[in-house]
C-alpha cells in the first residue's frame, strides 16, 4: 500500500503524528497548536495508519547582517518500524519545499543529534552548541553603573534587532514567537541590565544594556538552580551585571544554568570571571541547507571590501553537479547558472556550501579534510568573503 506524505487530513492524522513524538522525545511539541498554526506541518500515512510527521516553522535568520528567507525544522518523528526506509527524508523535503513555496524559504536549519543522517540529504552542521553552569560564588562584582530593570519585550526585542544582525543563523522572531515562549517557560521571569542615568526602566528611553529569561528548578540536596533560557548584552561589561541579578533572584541559588546555545561558543565566561570553574557540556549541531542555491547566495551580506568571480560546482547528494558563476562586490553577491569563461572551478558537496554559508567552515579547511576542491587562490577569496560573524544559533524549537 503506498505511503502519502502531506498535510495532516484531519486532527486525527494530526494526534497519530504527537504520538510518534511521545514515543521519539517522551513528549509531544509545546504548545503544539501554535506551531500548527503558524508553520507548516506534514504527516506519512499509509492507509488509516500515521506512520509520522514534523513541523516546519517559518523565520528570516541573519547571515552577513542581513535578514534571509529561512525555517526550521522541528519535532521529526517515524514510527521505529518504519525507520530506515527513506520516510524521514520524504517528510523533511515536503516540509522544506512547502516552506519555499508558500513561505519564500531559502534556507532550512534544524536540531539533530544525527548529523550524518542530514548530512547525506546535503546538509551540514554549521556549529556545535554548548550548556553552561556555573556557581554564585564564582560571579565577579557587578558594576555600579548598571540597575536591574523588568525589560518589557518592545526594549528587549529593539536590543536583539541591533545585536542579532552581528551573528549567522540568529532568528528574527516572529511576532507569535513571544507568546509561544511564555506559554511554553512556565514561571519565567525576564531581568535586564540598565546604565545608570537611563530614564525608562523598559528600555523605552533609557539604555537597556542586556537582558535575561530565568526560570528556577529544584537542586540537589537543597535550594534552587537559576536556568537561563534567554540573554542577550550589548556589551561584555553588561554580562557581570545580568549575572548578578540571576544570582539574586533568590538567596536560595546554588548554581545558574545556561540551556544549550543560551551563550554562543566559545562563551564570553572566560572573559568575565575571576575565577573560571564553569562546566560545559557539549549538544548536538545545529544544521543548515541551502533550499535555493543562487537566491540564498544572493540574501545573504558579504564582506564589502572582498571582490572578483568564481565558477562553483555543487555536487548534490546523488553526485549531479550544477554549475553557478558567481560575481561579487561591496558585500553584494550575483549567482547566476552556468559558467564563467576561463574562470578557474570552486567544487563543493552542497553539505560543504552549507556549513561554509554559515562561517561554521572555512574552505581551506573543507579541502584539507577533503569536502572542498579549487585553487588556493580562490578558496581564501571565497574565505575572505565570509569573514566577520560567527555561526551561533540561540533559539530551541
Amino acid at each position: 500500500m503506498e505511503t502519502r506524505v502531506g498535510t495532516a487530513a484531519d486532527d486525527r492524522e494530526f494526534e497519530g503524528y504527537l504520538a510518534h513524538t511521545r514515543h521519539a522525545f517522551g513528549k509531544v511539541p509545546y504548545d503544539h497548536a501554535t506551531l500548527r498554526a503558524h508553520g507548516v506541518s506534514a504527516v506519512a500515512v499509509r492507509g488509516t495508519q500515521v506512520l509520522g510527521g514534523g513541523l516546519f516553522l517559518p523565520f528570516d535568520q541573519h547571515f552577513g547582517g542581513r535578514p534571509v528567507p529561512s525555517g526550521g525544522v522541528a519535532w521529526l518523528a517515524v514510527a521505529p518500524w518504519e525507520r530506515g526506509a527513506g520516510l524521514a527524508r520524504r517528510l523533511t523535503e515536503e516540509g522544506t519545499d512547502r516552506l519555499r513555496a508558500e513561505h519564500g524559504a531559502v534556507l532550512a536549519c534544524a536540531w539533530t543529534p544525527a548529523p550524518g543522517l542530514y548530512r547525506r540529504w546535503g546538509w551540514e552542521a554549521a556549529a556545535v552548541a554548548s550548556s553552561y553552569v556555573l556557581h554564585p560564588a564564582e560571579l565577579p562584582a557587578p558594576r555600579s553603573r548598571f540597575e536591574t530593570v523588568r525589560p518589557d519585550e518592545a526594549a528587549c526585542a529593539r536590543l536583539r534587532n541591533v545585536l542579532g544582525p552581528g551573528w549567522n543563523g540568529t532568528v528574527r522572531r516572529p511576532g507569535w514567537w513571544h507568546g509561544w515562549k511564555q506559554r511554553t517557560t512556565p514561571g519565567a521571569l525576564t531581568l535586564g541590565v540598565l546604565r545608570r542615568g537611563g530614564e525608562g526602566a523598559d528600555g523605552a528611553d533609557g539604555e537597556l544594556a542586556g537582558y535575561a529569561t530565568v526560570t528556577v528548578e529544584p537542586h540537589r540536596p537543597w535550594g534552587v538552580a537559576a536556568v537561563v533560557h534567554d540573554l542577550w548584552h550589548a556589551e561584555l561589561d553588561a554580562l557581570p551585571a545580568l549575572l548578578a541579578a540571576i544570582g539574586a533572584r533568590s538567596p536560595q541559588v546554588r548554581e545558574i544554568r545556561f540551556r544549550r546555545s543560551v551563550l554562543p561558543r566559545p562563551s564570553p565566561l572566560p572573559w568575565v570571571l575571576d575565577r573560571y570553574a564553569v562546566r560545559e557540556d557539549g549538544w548536538y549541531p545545529w544544521m543548515l541547507q541551502l533550499l535555493d542555491v543562487p537566491a540564498a547566495l544572493q540574501a545573504r551580506g558579504w564582506e564589502p571590501r572582498t571582490r572578483g568571480a568564481v565558477r562553483l560546482e555543487v555536487v548534490r547528494p546523488e553526485g549531479r553537479a550544477e554549475p553557478y558563476a558567481l560575481t561579487f562586490e561591496e558585500g553584494r553577491m550575483q549567482a547566476r547558472r552556468g559558467s564563467i569563461p576561463s574562470a578557474r572551478t570552486v567544487r563543493l558537496p552542497s553539505s560543504t556550501l552549507a556549513a561554509w554559508y554559515a562561517g561554521g567552515l572555512p574552505l581551506r579547511h573543507a579541502a584539507r579534510l577533503g569536502t572542498a576542491a579549487g585553487d588556493v587562490r580562490d578558496l581564501d577569496l571565497l574565505d575572505a568573503l565570509v569573514a566577520g560573524p560567527a555561526p551561533w544559533l540561540p533559539e530551541s524549537f
